[in-house]
């Protein structure tokens, strides 16, 4: 072919060159800038398992208001502790009692914080009461199956330790335990599945027609206060203390009442 043709293709294919390129280098900032936006416009939150249900709606309703998108890490609040020690990264945490934030604040993690709702354990029994479950020694009692919380993993098993440390009967309970949950969600599928006579859990978490509530006497029971704090290695200060304030709003409060909790402050339990 003549030395002319070659000129011309070769013309072409630059002029295609350079049109795909101009179009490559314009689409990426594009496409940068959207994954920015995105980046920017979301938050990492920590929450106890136990709180997964009302947090996940106050999730889709502020990122519906703000256009923020929660990203939560839900797990026991010890593991939460000890996984933002590990990482030093996010926005807020909300565990299942004061006492983990107390322990976040001594680690230098907390920047605010905001009392939100209660946790009340309740007996989580078949539905019948079979075992005629009413005190805490009833769990004690030959025959009877328990599943609780591990201790040292999430605010349901440690409280349920301290209940029965200060009722003297922590030792007696030992040889009906058959599970030990790393969750508190674990504890309701368990009972949903009839492998325990019994459990103790958040009251809140009790509404399944497998599963029946008792009520703890108030003498033996345990009620805590749950907070949600801002963290002090945010990297988004402003937005993070938004979110925190909108959980502990009348409009966030509101839909822990409709998922069973009991709203910060109250007559009832005051300061627990």
């Amino acid at each position: 072919m003549s030395h002319k043709y070659w000129t011309f293709v070769a013309i072409i294919a630059a002029i295609c060159l350079c049109m795909a390129c101009g179009c490559t280098s314009e689409a990426t900032p594009a496409d940068n800038a959207g994954q920015i936006t995105t980046e920017e416009k979301s938050l990492i939150v920590y929450s106890g398992a136990g709180l997964r249900e009302p947090m996940d709606e106050i999730a889709k309703v502020y990122e519906e208001q703000t256009g923020t998108v929660i990203k939560y890490t839900y797990a026991g609040s010890a593991q939460l502790l000890s996984q933002m020690e590990l990482l030093q990264e996010g926005d807020c945490y909300m565990p299942g009692a004061k006492a983990y934030l107390d322990s976040a604040t001594e680690k230098g993690f907390i920047d605010e914080s905001e009392d939100v709702i209660y946790h009340v354990l309740a007996f989580a029994v078949a539905p019948g009461n079979p075992k005629n479950i009413t005190c805490l020694k009833d769990l004690t009692e030959d025959g009877v199956t328990v599943a609780i919380g591990e201790p040292t993993a999430n605010a349901v098993g440690k409280a349920t330790k301290q209940i029965y440390d200060k009722a003297g009967l922590w030792e007696d309970l030992q040889d009906n335990i058959i599970v030990r949950s790393a969750t508190v969600n674990e504890l309701i599928v368990y009972m949903n599945m009839g492998q325990a006579d019994a459990s103790i859990i958040w009251e809140d978490l009790l509404g399944s027609p497998n599963v029946e509530q008792i009520d703890i006497p108030q003498e033996e029971g345990f009620v805590k206060v749950v907070p949600v704090a801002t963290l002090s290695f945010s990297k988004k200060p402003t937005e993070a203390k938004a979110f925190a304030d909108f959980v502990a709003s009348d409009e966030g409060k509101a839909i822990f009442v409709k998922h069973g909790f009991e709203t910060y402050p109250s007559a009832k339990y005051g300061d627990a």
